[in-house]
């Protein structure tokens, strides 16, 4: 499918007609496999992904391997914190990387500014997605901050299950504690108890949710 085709089939009821022309003129469609960091600590934002198919992760590094999950970036949808960094011409303090097979349209940075000022639809996306996203990240921290390890682990599951749509989810102990910012050891002792509970089933680096 052409982008003019995905464009109009993604955000006829999104964007204006005149932003829906800029954006396929402008943006530029690409695919990666899982994995793939779309955009990166300490590098400039040269442009801004916008979903078309897939899931992205997006997590604060430190660059030195140190890090945390903060959310998904799913269909429809960017990131308005990576916005914001390249509207204030900064380097990234976010890690942008697909979680699955993605399908995108890569925005360049210089043209947001323009958008911004031209269209309403665009600020209303961005507003949005911002409010969006910062009630999230509050009620992350929220949790971090008030409640216990088991409940955070189940909030992260169940997050991954719905942006998968599988109930199977395929994650090692490890890549979960650092997510989570915690020791694998304690992220084990948590799942045993929660099949222990019933809650999940746990098989070779996949998780089941019942």
């Amino acid at each position: 499918m052409k982008i003019h085709e995905i464009v109009e089939n993604s955000f006829a009821t999104i964007f204006e007609e005149n932003l829906r022309h800029e954006l396929c003129n402008y943006g530029v469609l690409k695919k990666t496999d899982p994995e793939k960091i779309i955009v990166d600590v300490r590098r400039d934002i040269e442009f801004i992904p916008l979903v078309i198919d897939g899931n992205v992760k997006v997590l604060r590094r430190d660059g030195k391997g140190n890090g945390v999950f903060l959310h998904f970036i799913t269909k429809n949808q960017t990131s308005a914190i990576a916005i914001a960094y390249a509207l204030e011409n900064k380097k990234s303090e976010i890690r942008l990387e697909a979680e699955t097979e993605l399908t995108y349209i890569a925005i360049p940075s210089e043209i947001l500014k323009v958008w911004f000022v031209k269209y309403q639809s665009w600020r209303s996306f961005f507003f949005k997605l911002n409010q969006q996203q910062t009630s999230y990240l509050v009620q992350k921290i929220n949790n971090i901050s008030f409640e216990n390890l088991e409940y955070n682990l189940q909030n992260y599951l169940k997050e991954n299950s719905e942006v998968h749509n599988n109930k199977t989810i395929f994650l090692k102990h490890f890549d979960i504690a650092r997510d989570l910012k915690v020791s694998r050891e304690a992220i084990s002792r948590t799942l045993k108890k929660l099949e222990k509970d019933e809650v999940i089933s746990l098989g070779r680096n996949k998780i089941i949710l019942n």
